[in-house]
């Protein structure tokens, strides 16, 4: 201390204890010390990041292994470089940490080769020196994140609107969609632990499922149409798949069915065949049926050495009914005489209406022998032709009912009838036939004309 003229007049001594000071500033040191330990050599990737420009301060030798950059690299990024977010959305997350209101984030991160990855990230603000600085750890949970959509989408897909059921590898029922329930019936308490014969509909043969197993068992799968039994006792078809699970070793785990009712396809299908194959008035095969089925018999007749025959019909009074009462009234007789002709023959027997008034019948498997064969044909002609000529009885109703009034009508047919082997061809026993029908006409109708072919 010095007075007023600047003489020394003695010195004064402060003193602090600092002891407390220097201890936290030890455990501060100490405590720095470990952390980078514990950050530079963790296997964890961890990262520091600035809160407030969002630049990465530092990352581990994991954070360097992961991304696939170099710790120096890395000390001179921007976490946006790395996140895929929308910056401005980053900026917010990092806020949020910051300001401890949330700390558990999931991102997309990209790494140095392009990867996108699925990362956890657990953040915190940590004081490091002066600064404040974010301390992430991040894990990697790509598998997990694949995992849980593939269960989602799985999920989603079980809700379908295909039925679905899910049995162990003994084939026992252990889960059904809702799809299923609206399709067969049945609730999952009603079929859950059973097998899924419950649902069998008795139409396939053992040689069938057979077919199905050892699909199932070579190729691990098996799709098709299939008859099967609601819970109500309907029968209905359904367009089935089943797909063995396998663990990775190869063992089968699971069966996975889906079906489809596939009833209005069928229902569509046979319309459209029947307007295809049909005459829409008689319901009996068509020209286009009758001639794909005669070249099946003639093949057939080739292989057997079996002779079929054909016949063509021609009704002899046909005209003046419908000139008399309408067209109304010979579809009532032409539909009657469809009924009368298919009682006359055998199932495997084809009836068809040509056209008009004329229908042809196809006769198959009659004998090897031609003159065996012609009597067979001939009594089948005969027995038609005494049916068709029994009087037809038609109620004719007009608008008014009480005006209604049955008709009786009297309609004999021409045959004419050839018999074929597999050694002549459609276009000659069709014109054989057709040739001899006309005869019959001009021997005075109500006859039954022979052509034999050539054999």
């Amino acid at each position: 201390m010095r007075g007023h003229q600047g003489q020394y007049l003695g010195r004064v001594w402060f003193f602090r204890d600092i002891t407390s000071r220097k201890q936290a500033e030890n455990i501060l040191r100490e405590s720095e010390n470990r952390f980078r330990q514990m950050f530079e050599l963790n296997d964890a990737v961890m990262l520091l990041i600035d809160p407030e420009s969002g630049a990465i301060v530092d990352a581990n030798a994991a954070a360097s292994r992961f991304y696939g950059y170099a710790i120096e690299r890395m000390r001179t990024m921007m976490i946006s470089e790395i996140n895929m977010l929308p910056p401005e959305k980053i900026a917010e997350e990092r806020a949020r940490s910051l300001r401890l209101e949330r700390n558990y984030f999931v991102f997309p991160h990209r790494l140095a080769n392009g990867e996108i990855r699925t990362v956890e990230v657990h953040s915190s603000p940590i004081r490091v020196g002066d600064n404040t600085l974010l301390f992430s750890i991040i894990h990697d949970i790509t598998r997990q994140h694949q995992a849980e959509q593939e269960l989602r989408i799985a999920a989603i897909a079980f809700e379908s609107q295909e039925g679905v059921f899910v049995t162990d590898a003994d084939q026992i029922i252990l889960r059904v969609n809702r799809a299923f329930t609206d399709i067969t019936g049945y609730t999952a308490e009603d079929v859950v632990g059973k097998s899924p014969h419950i649902l069998s509909s008795g139409r396939h043969d053992e040689a069938f499922y057979a077919g199905i197993w050892e699909s199932i068992m070579t190729r691990g799968t098996w799709q098709g149409e299939i008859w099967n039994r609601r819970k109500s006792g309907q029968i209905y078809p359904e367009w089935l798949t089943i797909t063995a699970v396998k663990d990775e070793s190869g063992k089968v785990t699971h069966y996975v069915a889906a079906l489809m009712d596939i009833s209005l396809r069928k229902a569509s299908e046979e319309e459209i065949s029947q307007l295809a194959f049909y005459d829409v008035l008689t319901r009996l095969p068509n020209r286009r049926m009758l001639l794909d089925r005669l070249g099946r018999a003639m093949a057939a007749s080739k292989r057997s050495r079996k002779q079929g025959a054909v016949m063509f019909l021609d009704l002899d009074n046909f005209k003046p009914l419908n000139d008399t009462y309408g067209h109304i009234a010979g579809d009532m007789l032409l539909i009657e005489a469809a009924h009368r002709i298919a009682r006359c023959v055998r199932e495997t027997d084809t009836v068809s209406r040509f056209g008009g008034d004329e229908f042809v019948v196809l006769l198959t498997d009659l004998d090897t022998d031609p003159a065996a064969s012609r009597e067979q044909a001939l009594l089948v002609a005969e027995k038609i032709r005494a049916a068709l000529a029994a009087p037809y009885l038609l109620t004719l109703t007009a608008t008014d009912p009480t005006t209604s009034a049955t008709v009786e009508h009297h309609c004999t047919v021409s045959i004419g009838l050839g018999l074929f082997s597999g050694r002549i061809n459609m276009e000659d026993i069709l014109a054989k036939a057709d040739t001899a029908m006309y005869q019959a006409k001009h021997d005075g109708r109500n006859r039954i004309r022979m052509y034999e072919a050539p054999s």
